[in-house]
């Protein structure tokens, strides 16, 4: 993230970060605190102090991956230029030509749209599994996986364009590399979760997704 010839495209994500995620974990804070005093009965101010614990690992879990992931969706249009960078300096120039502004700008704004509809789909199911008494004991590690498989789409999409690849060829080829692709995304649901660290989240990301595609060609 640092490297001189990585710098200037990490600023901008990396402002999008920071403002989103913050944004929307300070948001989060402040309705739960409204909500809990609208909720809590007179005298029972003293079980605030058991939820708010409880509510903080959850924010950590679910509010931390879904950030991260649109945070990475409004940057989407600098991570293309910043993984076409990394590839470069890699010594593994991409396949495809690289886009204009315009060209990055398009691209975004169409694969965003289905990007939003194939997580929806799989959203499904994992919710199903919540609300279900007696499956609802598998929610906690489907909703990990469902974060981890999100984020790896959402950060492996930007190299894989580079190359020429459709969305639809994105989805096909991370499903013949399963195992490399669960491990970089749980990676990512994992530092996902952790304060500060997540605000850093989307550039490296990108990166770190790039180095994995070259491995993977």
């Amino acid at each position: 993230m640092f490297e001189p010839g990585l710098r200037g495209l990490v600023v901008l994500p990396l402002l999008i970060n920071i403002l989103l995620v913050g944004g929307l974990i300070l948001a989060a804070g402040l309705g739960f605190d409204a909500l809990l005093e609208n909720w809590l009965p007179g005298g029972w101010d003293w079980l605030a102090w058991l939820l708010w614990p409880l509510f903080v690992v959850a924010l950590l879990v679910a509010l931390g991956v879904s950030a991260v992931a649109l945070a990475a969706i409004v940057a989407s249009p600098f991570s293309g230029p910043l993984a076409y960078r990394t590839a470069c300096g890699l010594g593994h120039e991409p396949r495809a030509p690289p886009r204009s502004l315009a060209g990055e700008m398009a691209h975004a704004t169409g694969t965003a749209l289905r990007k939003l509809g194939y997580y929806a789909l799989l959203l499904i199911p994992v919710l199903l599994i919540t609300v279900i008494p007696g499956l609802n004991l598998l929610a906690v590690p489907a909703w990990f996986l469902y974060g981890s498989w999100v984020l790896a789409v959402e950060f492996l999409e930007a190299p894989l364009a580079n190359d020429g690849l459709e969305f639809r060829a994105v989805r096909q080829t991370l499903r013949r590399n399963r195992p490399a692709t669960f491990a970089f995304g749980a990676g990512t649901t994992l530092l996902a979760m952790i304060p500060l660290v997540n605000l850093l989240l989307v550039p490296a990301a990108v990166i770190g997704a790039t180095h994995l595609r070259i491995r993977l060609r």
